[in-house]
This record gives structure tokens, sequence and C-alpha cells, in this order.
């Protein structure tokens, strides 16, 4: 996901991309410190999400977007809570008022990847895990349970105090460690690949030096773990 910070403040350019670089997914195109920097950005490259302050010198934020023909996730960060309502007018994803924590950068960026999920995925929420046994566990968010067949479990990913879940087609964003999943789930089926990554080793498509290819992802062997992985898969 292709991605510019539009804030005339370096401290926040410094502040977004350090939350980013816990999200593999997130790639930064352009740092732009004007709405009409950002413009020239936009005419030349796929940008998927826009981190855009409000109070910014001769174009504002939210004229800014008014300006927009081609519809883009958009996460408004801004000191001014007063311009919020205005925001979600203008159907941003989300609005972040500074100065906001790691957390709460997430949580707008499940938001984001919520709109990107097919028709058929369930909402995405933050959950709790309740249960679980040898085949399944179960997830409990605000407003209903989901039971995941283990078997259909791709890949889990850290986000810091999160997770990121790939179930087939379906992600959900838990609050809970990495490390509580690999105590958890069966090391025979799960394997630590990397700091960031759980692997189910029944969907491992193929290894290609040092990343693991899982449908269309290519999750990394971390150094550390290349041994384990090794010792795992091939004895």
């Amino acid at each position: 996901m292709n991605y510019i910070i539009v804030d005339d403040e370096p401290i926040a350019h410094t502040i977004i991309q350090d939350y980013a670089a816990s999200l593999q997914e997130l790639i930064l195109v352009k740092n732009c410190y004007n709405a009409l920097e950002a413009m020239e950005v936009l005419k030349q490259n796929q940008i998927d999400l826009m981190f855009l302050d409000i109070e910014m010198p001769r174009l504002k934020g939210l004229d800014f977007i008014r300006t927009l023909q081609k519809k883009r996730a958009i996460i408004v960060t801004s000191a001014y809570s007063e311009f919020a309502l205005e925001g979600y007018e203008l159907d941003v994803t989300d609005y972040l008022l500074k100065p906001f924590s790691f957390e709460r950068f997430i949580k707008a960026y499940v938001k984001v990847t919520q709109k990107q999920q097919p028709v058929t995925s369930p909402a995405i929420n933050s959950n709790t895990v309740k249960q679980h046994n040898d085949d399944r566990l179960f997830l409990k968010g605000d407003k209903e349970i989901h039971q995941i067949k283990l078997n259909d479990l791709r890949y889990i990913e850290s986000y810091g105090n999160y997770v990121k879940m790939i179930v087939n087609d379906q992600v959900f964003v838990i609050h809970e460690s990495i490390s509580y999943f690999e105590n958890t789930l069966d090391n025979n089926v799960f394997i630590r690949t990397h700091r960031s990554f759980i692997v189910n080793i029944n969907h491992i498509q193929s290894i290609v030096g040092n990343q693991i290819h899982v449908d269309n992802t290519k999750i990394p062997i971390g150094q550390s773990y290349k041994l384990a992985v090794k010792d795992k898969l091939f004895n």
C-alpha cells in the first residue's frame, strides 16, 4: 500500500513514519509539506493512502480533499478537533487528533484495510482470544464471536501489541502479542519464521532465498530463525 504524508510540520512526518515502519504493507512514496506538492505526487504515482494535516499554508487540508477526483483512503492528522465532522462528511477514513498513540494509529490503519477487504469478509475488529483447542480458536469482538479453524489460518503478523491474522480471505486484527500465539498454537504446524511472523506450514507454497511464499505474500525468514525453520521443514 503506497502512502504519502502531507503535513507542514517535520515532526509529524517523523512520528507517522516511525509508526508505519511496523506495518510492512505500507510503502512511503513521498514526504509532502504542502497540498500543492502532494498534487504533483498524486499525478505521477499510484497512491493508496494519505496522512493529511488540515492546517497548512496556501491550501488547507479539507479544501485539498475537495479538489481530488480519484477516491483514495485518507487519514486526517490534526491538532484541531473542530474539523472532525466536516472531515467525515468528506468521507475520510479516520481522523487522528494530535498527539496520537501507536495504538490509535493502528486502529486507523485497520479501518483502511477493512475498506479494502472483499465484500465477503467480515468486519475487522480488535478481538480477544477467549478459547481454543487443537483445531480451532474463538475471537471475541465487540458484538460477535468469530470461530477460526486453524487449518484455514495462513499466517500471523505482529504489529507491536497487535497481530494480524490471515484466515483464508478474511483478516482479523487482535490486541494480543505474537508470543502468545507462538506459545499457544501447535508448533508442529505453526512455525515462527521472523520476529514478526508465524506461518502455517501447510500453506507454504515455496521458499526462495530468505522468503517464504504464502499465496501472494512474501514472508521473511529472520536470521535467528533460519536454523529452526530448516529443522522443522527438512528433519
